[in-house]
C-alpha cells in the first residue's frame, strides 16, 4: 500500500466488445480524437478505439483501478511506470499491461499514450499533473486533486490552456448508488434539505505510510473525510457559510476529526472520519419531507446496492434496490467520454465541486488550528 514517492520514475487485457455500464453502455468504445486535437471527436477517425492510458505509480489503489477497468472497452491500460521498476513489471504482469516505461518522464514522453492516471501520494498530485498536461496528456488524478484550492485553480487553468481534460478520480461519485442519491435530492424528492451526516472510518495500521505525514498530505480528513465532504458539497450545490472542526492528532496529523457545517439557508451537516475505528462508510440525508440513507462505496456489489428511504412518518425505512457498479470502471469511462468530446452527465462532479471541496478541507484544518468556527468565504 506504500505510495510512489519520488518525482522521477512502467498491453492491454482482453475485454468485451461492449460495456454494460457507464457512458458507453451497450455500445463500442468512442471514436478516437484527432491527433493533436482538444479531445473532440476527430473527423478523420476511421475506427472505434479505447483510450490509451498510462499509469504513474503502482500503489495499491492503482491495482484496484486496473481491476475495475479490465472489462471496459473504453480503456486500454497501455503503459505503467513506477519508482521501483520491479513493482512496475509485477503490476504489468498482473494486469496485462504491455509496456513498462523506465520512469515517469519516459511514459509522459510516449506519443502513444493519450492520457494518464495518477495514483501517487497526495503531495505529488499537483506537480505530476502539471507535467502531464505540459506533455499533452489528459489527466485522471486520484483525490484529492491538490492540497490547496489555489493549486486547483492553477491546474484547471493549465488544463484549459493545454486543451486537455483534467478530472479528479473519485470512484464513489460515479457509481449508481451515489448518482441515485443526487438525482432524488436534485429532483426535490426529499423537499428542502435540512441535515446531512457523513462518516468514514477504517482501522489503519501502516507504520511509515505517507498518510501519517503532514508534508505528504496525510491525515484522516485528506484521506477519508474528503469523501463525505465532497458528497455534502454536491448535495447542497454550493459552499456552506461557516464550518467548525475538532481533531484528535498524533504525529502531526489528524487521526480522527469531527466537523459541523452551516449553509445560508439553514442546512446543517456533520462529518466524522477516523484512522482507528471499525470500518464504516455511511451517509444520511434528511429533507423536510423524507430521508435517505446508504453507504457511499467505490464499488457497489449486489448486496450493498440499495438505498434506505425514510418517508413513512414512523422513523422506519424501506430499502429500494439500485444497480450495482464498479466506480473505478465508471469514473474511467466518464473520463474517456469527456476526452472523446461526449456530453457530461449533469450528475458527474464539476470543476467547481473539486475546487470547493478542497477549499472546505482547508477551512476545516484552519478551524482545528485556530480552535474556532471559520467563515468559508474567507478561505
Amino acid at each position: 500500500m506504500r505510495a510512489e514517492r519520488r518525482m522521477g520514475q512502467s498491453g492491454a487485457a482482453v475485454r468485451p466488445a461492449v460495456s454494460d455500464k457507464g457512458p458507453f453502455a451497450g455500445r463500442r468504445a468512442p471514436l478516437a480524437a484527432a491527433p493533436g486535437g482538444d479531445g473532440a471527436l476527430g473527423e478523420t477517425a476511421a475506427m472505434n478505439t479505447a483510450l490509451r492510458l498510462g499509469i504513474l505509480g503502482a500503489a495499491r489503489i492503482a491495482h484496484e483501478f486496473a481491476r475495475g477497468v479490465a472489462a471496459s472497452p473504453a480503456i486500454e491500460l497501455a503503459a505503467i511506470a513506477a519508482r521501483d521498476p520491479a513493482r512496475a513489471r509485477a503490476f504489468a504482469a498482473a494486469h496485462g499491461v504491455a509496456k513498462v516505461a523506465p520512469d515517469y518522464e519516459a511514459l509522459l514522453a510516449d506519443p502513444g499514450i493519450e492520457a494518464v492516471y495518477i495514483p501517487l501520494s497526495n503531495d505529488l498530485h499537483q506537480p505530476w499533473t502539471l507535467r502531464a498536461l505540459a506533455a499533452g496528456k489528459h489527466v485522471l488524478c486520484e483525490k484529492p486533486l491538490t492540497l490547496g484550492a489555489a493549486q486547483v485553480r492553477e491546474l484547471q487553468a493549465a488544463a484549459r490552456q493545454a486543451g486537455r481534460v483534467l478530472m479528479e478520480a473519485f470512484p464513489y461519485r460515479f457509481q449508481p448508488q451515489t448518482l441515485e442519491l443526487l438525482r432524488r435530492v436534485r429532483a426535490g424528492a426529499l423537499g428542502p434539505l435540512r441535515h446531512v451526516a457523513g462518516e468514514f472510518g477504517v482501522p489503519l495500521d501502516l507504520p511509515g505510510n505517507y498518510r501519517y505525514d503532514r508534508a505528504c498530505g496525510g491525515g484522516a480528513l485528506w484521506d477519508l473525510g474528503v469523501y463525505p465532504l465532497s458528497l455534502m458539497r454536491a448535495l447542497a450545490g454550493r459552499q456552506p457559510l461557516r464550518v467548525q472542526a475538532l481533531a484528535h492528532e498524533q504525529g502531526g496529523v489528524d487521526h480522527g476529526l469531527a466537523a459541523s457545517l452551516l449553509w445560508a439557508d439553514g442546512l446543517t451537516a456533520t462529518l466524522a472520519c477516523r484512522f482507528d475505528s471499525s470500518p464504516h462508510r455511511q451517509v444520511r440525508i434528511h429533507g423536510a419531507r423524507a430521508g435517505l440513507s446508504c453507504g457511499f462505496y467505490n464499488h457497489v456489489s449486489a448486496d450493498k446496492a440499495w438505498i434506505e428511504v425514510i418517508d413513512q412518518g414512523d422513523y422506519l425505512g424501506r430499502r429500494e434496490n439500485v444497480p450495482p457498479g464498479d466506480g473505478f470502471r465508471l469514473e474511467a469511462e466518464a473520463f474517456a467520454a469527456r476526452v472523446r468530446g461526449l456530453p457530461a452527465d449533469p450528475l458527474w462532479p464539476t470543476d467547481a465541486e473539486t475546487h470547493d471541496t478542497i477549499a472546505l478541507v482547508e477551512a476545516l484544518l484552519r478551524s482545528v488550528r485556530e480552535g474556532r468556527a471559520v467563515e468559508v468565504a474567507a478561505c
